[in-house]
């Protein structure tokens, strides 16, 4: 019998030896390279390594990492013998286990309801037959006064107390209401944690020494992450260059906090394929199959990581201040005073309806299939006491009786930066700590501002639209390294609106002002120099315009001014005796430009003018 238990003993203490010790790792995120799509996230953490076989447990870590982009970095004699990725399954486990105590406090909820609802229906219907009772002891001439006076009172005091009763009930069952909807927006957040669960890493490492105080560096990339360039466009003065300031908008919902961090951000993207395509040899009649090539990753459809659109009513007039909401989840927005919105998505999430509520109006919910979608809510009768509206700053609820909305969104912060260009993307290093919630927000960080030389030139067509519309002509763009993205856009001070940065193909890049006020135009046509004429079956017109322009600023302008002959081709049409002085023709198209040079507070005045033979019968006359 000792024999057995000596040797169960050894086995045992062989058993030990061959289980490596866990030590857990308290790391904290120190660097973040954010990608136009996906992030690389940089931890550290330090700890002591006794000789022989360690697991160290990374914990707190998103689930939504790429495995085979893990890297453990350390200094020391050691030798990394495997990596492991794997769930939290006991959060898992008590995720799970919040989800079904708040479904059974819901269905608790929910019950009380319906037993109050059915108080209330009863004390309704002794409303009612106290309200029968009054009239027929009004009717009776049965009844003695005293009689009578004391059936009065009972009915006066039972009406009371029924009254009471039921505005008791009414209050109570708000208040378990209220109780429900807390329970489902605790819900709708554990819901959505569901894309948040963390996961740990376990490295195991060997080393054949006692390393003491031992720094690691544990790197590894992210989905749910992206950046996005904007831009805010100023001019002040056309004498003076444009204004651009470059901005990131950075988004990201990867499950874990970024506190604090020093923020990269790159123009790579490493979900594209980097390996160029190899043409295969193609015979006619067969198509080439490159499905393998597209496969790769970074080739798939464009997910969707963003949505955008206005709200309307029935007539088309726009709606401010609805709630969007991204339904099961926390994640919200509202309209702005025109009815438009704009909300980040999780790009992996299965999450794809939104949720349009507003006072006055119907919820809608709407499906989405691409990153616009507009929609039409229809009034409702019943008006909605409140609106809650998630997604900007905290929580926030809007009455009936407001009348105006403010909202929180992502500030920004004028930031130092330093520059990297690398041979295939460009960088941008944040140089102070900065903190991105993994909540699905946009954050905008300026990036750099630029005083770009630009000319600036006008541009008007007065025979569809009187205004002058400005340009600023930006040359040799490359250099600034833009992409393309949304842009702000500010002319003397005013926000003129957004618009789209597209990048040409030449060495030139347009930025549209809009529209100046300041430079009036007009066109008239010149009655004293328009004529028609009969000769025989043919009828002829002569006309002549005169367009006025006036700089009202107190800048010197050069402005492009387009006007057009009619164009003919009928043998029975002639169109002759065109004049246009100082004015480029082009005798193809029929298109008259001048180019105007004027000074502040001065005009200038062009004429163009010509004639047109037609038949009298067949053609409708036109001219314009």
């Amino acid at each position: 019998m000792k024999k057995i238990l000596i040797l169960g003993f050894f086995v045992y203490s062989g058993t030990l030896a061959q289980n490596p010790k866990e030590v857990p790792l308290d790391s904290k995120i120190e660097n973040v390279t954010v990608f136009l799509n996906g992030a690389q996230v940089t931890r550290t953490a330090k700890t002591s390594l006794e000789s022989g076989k360690t697991v160290l447990v990374f914990k707190g870590i998103s689930q939504q990492i790429d495995k085979n982009s893990i890297q453990v970095k350390g200094s020391g004699k050691f030798t990394v013998n495997s990596i492991v990725h794997q769930l939290n399954n006991k959060r898992e486990q008590t995720r799970q286990d919040e989800i079904a105590r708040l479904g059974n406090q819901k269905e608790t909820f929910e019950d009380k309801i319906k037993s109050l609802r059915n108080s209330l229906i009863v004390y309704k219907r002794e409303e009612e037959m106290l309200v029968k009772n009054q009239s027929v002891a009004g009717t009776s001439t049965g009844l003695k006064i005293t009689d009578f006076k004391e059936a009065i009172e009972f009915q006066r005091v039972r009406m009371q107390e029924v009254m009471n009763k039921q505005l008791e009930i009414e209050r109570e069952i708000a208040k378990v209401e209220k109780d429900i909807r807390k329970v489902n927006q605790q819900l709708t957040v554990i819901t959505i944690a569901k894309d948040q669960t963390t996961s740990d890493i376990l490295v195991t490492i060997s080393s054949k020494e006692t390393i003491p105080n031992t720094a690691f560096s544990l790197s590894y990339f992210v989905k749910d992450a992206l950046w996005k360039p904007t831009y805010d466009v100023r001019v002040d003065q056309i004498s003076e260059p444009l204004n651009l300031v470059y901005k990131a908008n950075v988004y990201q919902f990867s499950g874990e906090d970024w506190k604090e961090v020093k923020l990269r951000l790159s123009t790579a993207n490493p979900n594209q394929n980097g390996t160029p395509p190899v043409l295969e040899n193609w015979y006619w009649g067969k198509i080439n199959n490159y499905s393998s090539y597209f496969k790769d990753k970074g080739s798939a459809p464009e997910i969707i990581t963003e949505v955008s659109g206005q709200v309307t009513d029935g007539k088309g007039q726009s709606i401010p201040g609805v709630s969007v909401q991204l339904k099961g989840s926390s994640l919200g927005t509202v309209s702005d005073a025109d009815g438009f919105y704009h909300l980040n998505i999780p790009p992996n999430s299965t999450l794809r309806m939104l949720t349009f509520s507003s006072v006055g109006y119907s919820s809608h919910d709407e499906y989405i299939r691409n990153n616009k979608v507009d929609v039409s809510l229809t009034e409702s009768t019943n008006q909605l006491q409140e609106v809650v509206v998630a997604g900007y700053g905290a929580e926030r609820k809007f009455s009936s009786a407001a009348t105006g909305i403010s909202i929180k969104k992502g500030g920004s912060m004028p930031i130092q930066i330093e520059e990297k260009e690398a041979p295939t993307s460009q960088s941008f290093d944040i140089l102070m700590p900065y903190t991105i919630p993994s909540d699905g927000k946009v954050y905008t960080v300026d990036i750099k501002e630029e005083n770009i030389p630009a000319v600036y030139e006008y541009y008007a067509v007065p025979k569809i639209d009187r205004d002058a519309f400005l340009t600023a002509h930006v040359l040799n763009w490359e250099k600034y390294k833009l992409l393309e993205g949304d842009i702000n856009l500010y002319f003397e001070g005013t926000f003129l609106g957004k618009s789209t940065l597209s990048l040409p193909n030449s060495d030139t890049l347009d930025f549209a002002l809009g529209r100046d006020k300041n430079v009036l135009i007009s066109r008239v046509k010149q009655k004293e120099f328009t004529k028609k004429q009969f000769i025989g079956n043919s009828k002829t017109d002569q006309l002549a315009y005169e367009i006025v322009v006036r700089n009202t600023k107190n800048k010197a302008i050069n402005l492009t001014l387009d006007d057009q002959f009619p164009l003919t081709n009928s043998k029975e049409i002639d169109v002759y005796n065109k004049e246009a002085k100082e004015a480029e023709i082009n005798n193809e198209t029929g298109k008259i430009t001048w180019k105007i040079s004027l000074d502040p507070a001065k005009e200038k005045k062009v004429n163009f003018s010509y004639s047109v033979k037609y038949p009298k019968s067949g053609f409708i006359e036109r001219a314009d």
